[in-house]
């Protein structure tokens, strides 16, 4: 059995080559073929080399992606490099939510080269990964790293964010709504006097 040890992948993830921060072939005519990576990923994560067909959605689909959510793709690729995911067929149907759902939600608010330059945003793919994967890092409870995982995601960061400004809005609407009323109040009172 594979001991997941979070700070060993983050290791791994930071380690990631140039190559991998390409653009896909679906923006750029010298991009990476990103659609034969993620076979590839597929074939050492299920070791299953023959003609298969792979969990990949549909061309209308993958041609709106954006680069950067792309290049965290191919990194994520990268990441499923290290040993620990090698002939693991069990994780193999939870890639495709993985790229295409998790890590495109969570690219919308991380630049790609983040996910390899940033210690926190290396740590949250992993552990996006881990999760998405279902499986529990070395050392942790379920709960612990659900946990750890929702204290650094992005897209929870975004909306903690996003809710305290509506929260700042309101306060300020609020306020000002208040002064003039308060205004208004005080010149009917000095127009009757």
């Amino acid at each position: 059995m594979s001991k997941y040890d979070v700070f060993e992948l983050i290791t791994h993830l930071r380690k990631c080559p140039d190559t991998f921060l390409k653009p896909s072939s679906f923006t750029s005519s010298e991009g990476i073929n990103s659609i034969a990576l993620i076979c590839d990923t597929y074939r050492t994560v299920s070791s299953k080399f023959l003609n298969k067909e792979f969990n990949i959605p549909t061309p209308d689909i993958l041609k709106p992606i954006k680069d950067n959510h792309w290049e965290a793709i191919h990194i994520s690729t990268w990441l499923l490099s290290h040993p620990n995911f090698i002939n693991k067929p069990s994780i193999e149907d939870k890639l495709r939510d993985f790229w295409f759902i998790e890590l495109g939600n969570a690219s919308r608010y991380v630049k790609f080269k983040e996910w390899i330059s940033d210690d926190e945003r290396a740590e949250e793919m992993v552990r996006l990964l881990l999760y998405c994967c279902e499986i529990v890092p070395n050392g942790e409870s379920t709960n612990e790293a659900a946990d750890k995982l929702s204290s650094i995601s992005s897209v929870n960061r975004h909306e903690v964010l996003k809710n305290s400004y509506e929260a700042h809005e309101r306060i300020m609407r609020i306020k000002r709504e208040m002064a003039e009323q308060k205004a208004r109040e005080a010149a009917n009172t000095y127009g009757r006097e």
